[in-house]
């Protein structure tokens, strides 16, 4: 599926700062809404589910939006950064949301959890801290932890379309990088590719009833969230640069000019871009 040369040491490519937690926040806010919902593909119709649990969970703002919206759900989070996790644990608390909790848990590792705990198992965006290898694991442990008839849920990114020169050779660094660092399934190196391999990696852990669902939200300039979505792509370009020039694939000088010549062409009337978001699913036998 991907090149060998080179296994990623399985951490998250944007450095820990309190301008992560605050893009971690908002991507996942954006995220959601751009995709109708937290379960859009169920018509966010949570019947027959009791326990869900949220495999790197980040900020937490996908498992909080689950038990705000279904209080009768308990819901749980599990993420590796315990130091975000206390800040997320103290946002749940002032939201009042009782039936969310979170955990410190390294997904690559056995998950803590006894069989047949959770009625839908989701995760979003794991492609920056996982080698390809280590998807079959986890599937596998996912399947462990699902009671039968659960629902596993990978919603996963690939590189964003538009016109703007500055973007695209962005695309192109970041995709080399992740390429070499051995984040990629791309065997060239032009994309992420992850997305082609959800359904197949589903089928391969022995997942059934398995479907998919493209979202792709238009970010060009004349569209009501175009400045939250040239906000996000700034912020995250930003964030990126240490990961970039650490790869080898780039310097700071060239980051910082792409940098400034993506920020002035995507306030530019003309800008247009599209993102692409791939949500798969299968349920356990």
């Amino acid at each position: 599926m991907t090149q060998d040369a080179q296994q990623p040491d399985n951490t998250f490519i944007i450095a820990e700062s309190n301008p992560q937690i605050a893009w971690l926040f908002n991507i996942d806010a954006l995220l959601t809404r751009s995709m109708g919902g937290v379960l859009v593909e169920r018509n966010n119709d949570l019947s027959g589910i009791n326990d869900v649990l949220d495999l790197g969970c980040g900020s937490g703002g996908w498992a909080m939006d689950i038990a705000r919206q279904y209080p009768e759900i308990s819901v749980t989070g599990v993420d590796n950064n315990d130091s975000l996790l206390q800040y997320v644990k103290a946002h749940a608390k002032v939201r009042r949301l009782e039936n969310v909790q979170f955990q410190t848990m390294n997904i690559l590792q056995p998950l803590d959890f006894p069989d047949a705990s959770f009625d839908l198992v989701n995760a979003r965006f794991l492609f920056s801290s996982l080698a390809p290898k280590g998807w079959p694991p986890l599937l596998q442990e996912c399947k462990r932890i699902l009671r039968p008839g659960g629902t596993l849920r990978l919603t996963e990114l690939e590189r964003t379309n538009s016109n703007s020169p500055a973007l695209e050779k962005f695309w192109d660094i970041f995709a080399k990088a992740l390429f070499i660092s051995g984040r990629s399934f791309s065997r060239t190196g032009h994309i992420i590719g992850l997305t082609l391999y959800l359904g197949s990696l589903l089928h391969e852990s022995g997942f059934q009833n398995i479907g998919g669902r493209a979202h792709t939200p238009d970010v060009s300039s004349w569209t009501p969230d175009a400045e939250m979505w040239r906000q996000h792509s700034d912020t995250t370009w930003r964030l990126l640069i240490p990961f970039l020039v650490k790869s080898g694939v780039t310097t700071e000088e060239e980051m910082q000019r792409l940098h400034t010549q993506a920020s002035i062409e995507m306030l530019s009337d003309d800008y247009r871009g599209q993102c692409f978001h791939y949500t798969a699913w299968g349920t356990k036998p």
